[in-house]
């Protein structure tokens, strides 16, 4: 079983899919943010970043993620489970939120091509949180890289992910679900093993 978690920055991808691998003695696979070399440079420019740089994230990202999903692929047909805290989704929601149209529509073009013999997530947690929860928790957590993320991009954020969740996504509210509280973490792990392929 392959699990994926998604929502914007700061809303607690990282907790739950710790907590979750854990529980379901599940592999964790974390979002490669620090192998991405322009990362640190697109958020220290911000707005005055040009916008080959911004592409050159969302590329790498692509290639750093398909690397993972090779190696979630060899996992989950060993038949082990996969948590991860990053999907093909937020990618595109991403690009579209930080490129020009143009790129956007590359960046999508290319998931797509690397969708299909890529392995999809069996369910999709998709977590939300009002702005300012995510900003207080972006700036809580002290990435160096992070420090220029304003509310507004967190709200811009928030609300791409809130329009691409489709029914099917297992939705959460980050601010009143606690991944560290063992009875919001229990009632999801009964969705999900009620929802896991035999």
């Amino acid at each position: 079983m392959f699990i994926a978690i998604t929502g914007p920055t700061g809303v607690g991808k990282t907790t739950l899919a710790t907590r979750l691998a854990a529980r379901l003695d599940a592999t964790l696979m974390l979002d490669p943010f620090a192998d991405n070399p322009y990362l640190p440079q697109l958020y220290a420019e911000a707005e005055r970043a040009p916008d080959d740089l911004a592409l050159k994230v969302e590329l790498t990202f692509i290639a750093l993620r398909v690397a993972q999903l090779r190696q979630i692929e060899m996992i989950t047909r060993a038949g082990g489970r996969v948590v991860a805290d990053w999907s093909m989704v937020q990618q595109r929601i991403f690009a579209a939120e930080t490129l020009p149209a143009a790129d956007a529509g590359r960046v999508a073009q290319t998931c797509g091509i690397w969708s299909t013999d890529s392995p999809s997530p069996d369910v999709v947690i998709g977590l939300t949180a009002p702005p300012s929860t995510l900003l207080h928790r972006v700036k809580q957590r002290g990435r160096d890289m992070e420090t220029a993320v304003s509310e507004a991009d967190l709200a811009a954020l928030n609300e791409a992910f809130q329009r691409a969740f489709t029914p099917h996504v297992i939705h959460r509210d980050g601010s009143t679900f606690d991944a560290l509280n063992d009875a919001d973490l229990d009632e999801l792990i009964a969705q999900l093993t009620g929802s896991e392929k035999p």
